[in-house]
């Protein structure tokens, strides 16, 4: 099993924002993140569980993971992404993003000054509950960039 940091403004593991998708997929393969679906603006890796979309230069500006914890572990501010109940996860990154009064959204939030994003809240992601109970888990955690958070709130915007 493989354990990775999410580190926002940073990458997950050795997988870096704002890396070149020739170093992306370097480092994936030396992490033994194997190569999945790939499309004109993203790379899957890892089952198709790590997800990076890259801008039009061809840099990463967003990765994001989402919970496989036979094949690897992510932890944010110190918490398995995969383990901690997704209202705990949410109020830790709130937190780190210097408090608030952002409600829990089960369908998703970003956190603009981190730009990390949480993304679909549900029990079916919860692979490793003790007992057999299941808690709601993010289906996604991911980071990104500047460019990320713009484009997020321009169609946001556009949606409203």
């Amino acid at each position: 099993m493989i354990r990775l940091q999410l580190v926002p403004h940073d990458g997950l593991g050795p997988l870096k924002l704002g890396a070149a998708r020739a170093a992306v997929r370097a480092a994936a393969a030396s992490a033994g993140l194997a190569a999945g679906e790939t499309h004109a603006e993203s790379d899957s890796f890892a089952e198709d569980t790590v997800q990076v979309d890259y801008d039009e230069a061809g840099r990463a500006r967003f990765i994001g993971i989402a919970p496989l914890p036979a094949v690897h572990r992510a932890v944010l501010l110190g918490l398995d992404c995969a383990d901690t109940p997704a209202a705990d996860l949410f109020r830790a990154v709130l937190a780190a993003e210097g408090g608030g009064d952002a409600a829990f959204d089960a369908d998703g939030h970003l956190f603009p000054r981190q730009i990390v994003a949480l993304w679909a809240a549900d029990e079916q992601f919860d692979l490793i509950a003790p007992g057999g109970r299941r808690r709601p888990i993010w289906g996604q955690v991911g980071i990104g960039t500047p460019a990320y958070r713009d484009l997020l709130e321009k169609t946001r915007a556009r949606d409203t």
